[in-house]
């Protein structure tokens, strides 16, 4: 049975069980994961997948149910299946399946450039990363990965209020951790590079990228315990963003999970600091022009200029707000629900150059590395107590690496305290992007 005969006959069944209103999400996707090790193929992963979920109000309640496989028993298993979900509901949200929007943007998310890639050509190019890294130093021992990903897929929603939206996205992206060993200190770093056409990937840079980060971190120490003008690195800076991107969800702060309830209108950062979310972003791994709603995106700034001006909404979050949707109804997977997600989440790159940065410093911190950042973090209080690493500033230079230090703060505190915005905004692997930024001083506790 093929897709449009299963949607006909799911839909005329579900009208028939007492569903006013339903609608599919399906998902078709596959990816190729090869990784290196030892100039040998390690592993090479090809993965197929298909989904289709359903969801229906019946009611006044909505019920979901998914499938991977289109036949009869599985529409009846859809219906009952979301017919019972929706029966145990209790709350009394309102739900919603979106008729569609007039206009929707155009969204570069697929390459015709990486159609038709030969596999050999993806080895290929992973054996000459791993060999560069050797080629490139000496004291390169080993690597602890090294893998090229290449990834395609579609997604369709259909409802019947008439909503009939495609959308099909690919990338190709390569790194590589090579383990160097000086004087019995080992240390790793990574190089990567997300691309849209394989020639754009330079086996010379990635390997570079990642044992010169490797190469920064020998002969690191500890510092004293104190109050320090700190600059964080754009990669650290992303993941700070990232492990708190849920504060700014209007159904975590509906929820009572975060502190930006309310604040809509009020100063929560620097002036100095704009935080965007933009799924119209060309290249970006979260790009897409509607969201699994069927919500027409557009970037908007969550932040302007220090001033939360809207947390992120899906249907049932706005109509909470009496608001509009901001078309961040996302879905983890077609097996999942729709919750709020962001889409290409970054702060607005300011003028400042690296170097201008560290001139900026003076003498203080540049933190390069936030670990253990899930555990360490709190989104409902921005609390966290992170290990880190970095490099001591001094005379507006590097002067040496530093580790073995913990940084504790208050990630809404540190947004009020943030000085400087660099230009070098970075998505690294990643849909949350941020360029370095200076802040007044940051708890470091250290020998």
């Amino acid at each position: 049975m093929n897709l449009n005969e299963f949607k006909e006959i799911l839909f005329k069944k579900a009208k028939e069980a007492g569903f006013e209103n339903s609608e599919i999400y399906v998902t078709n996707s596959e990816s190729l994961n090869i990784s290196i090790y030892k100039q040998e193929v390690e592993s090479y992963n090809l993965n197929k997948s298909f989904g289709l979920s359903f969801r229906g109000i019946i009611n006044g309640k909505i019920g979901y149910s998914h499938t991977r496989i289109l036949d009869e028993n599985s529409v009846d298993m859809l219906i009952n299946t979301a017919k019972n979900a929706a029966l145990l509901i209790e709350n009394e949200d309102t739900q919603f399946i979106h008729q569609g929007d007039d206009k929707y943007e155009e969204v570069v998310c697929y390459y015709e450039s990486l159609d038709n890639i030969d596999p050999k050509d993806l080895i290929e190019l992973g054996l000459k990363i791993e060999e560069e890294c050797k080629n490139y130093n000496r004291n390169v021992i080993n690597t602890g990965g090294c893998k090229v990903i290449y990834s395609k897929g579609e997604t369709q929603i259909s409802n019947t209020k008439g909503l009939n939206l495609k959308n099909k996205e690919n990338i190709l992206y390569a790194y590589v951790v090579p383990i160097i060993e000086i004087d019995a200190e080992k240390q790793d770093g990574t190089g990567y590079k997300i691309a849209t056409n394989i020639d754009q990937i330079n086996p010379k840079e990635i390997a570079k990228m990642g044992v010169d980060e490797a190469l920064s971190k020998i002969n690191s120490k500890s510092i004293n315990t104190g109050n320090y003008k700190t600059a964080i690195y754009n990669e650290a800076m992303v993941s700070l963003l990232s492990a708190f991107s849920r504060v700014f969800s209007a159904d975590a702060a509906q929820k009572g999970l975060s502190l930006l309830k309310d604040k809509e209108n009020t100063m929560i950062a620097s002036e100095k600091v704009t935080i965007i979310d933009n799924p119209l972003l060309d290249n970006g791994l979260a790009s897409a022009p509607f969201d699994d709603e069927g919500v027409a995106t557009f970037k908007k700034e969550i932040v302007s200029k220090g001033k939360l001006t809207t947390l992120l909404h899906n249907l049932k979050t706005a109509y909470k707000a009496n608001t509009k949707s901001t078309g961040n109804g996302f879905k983890g997977s077609y097996a999942t629900s729709v919750s709020v997600s962001p889409s290409n989440f970054y702060i607005e790159k300011g003028e400042s150059s690296f170097d201008e940065i560290l001139k900026t410093i003076g003498e203080g911190l540049l933190i390069t590395d936030f670990a253990g950042i899930h555990a360490g973090a709190n989104a409902i209080t921005g609390d966290f107590s992170l290990a880190a690493k970095g490099f001591y500033i001094k005379e507006g230079k590097k002067e040496y690496p530093v580790d073995q230090i913990t940084v504790a703060g208050n990630f809404f505190d540190l947004l009020k305290q943030i000085e400087v915005v660099g230009n070098d905004l970075k998505f690294p692997l990643s849909s949350v992007g941020s360029p370095t930024v200076i802040v007044k001083g940051l708890s470091i506790a250290g020998k």
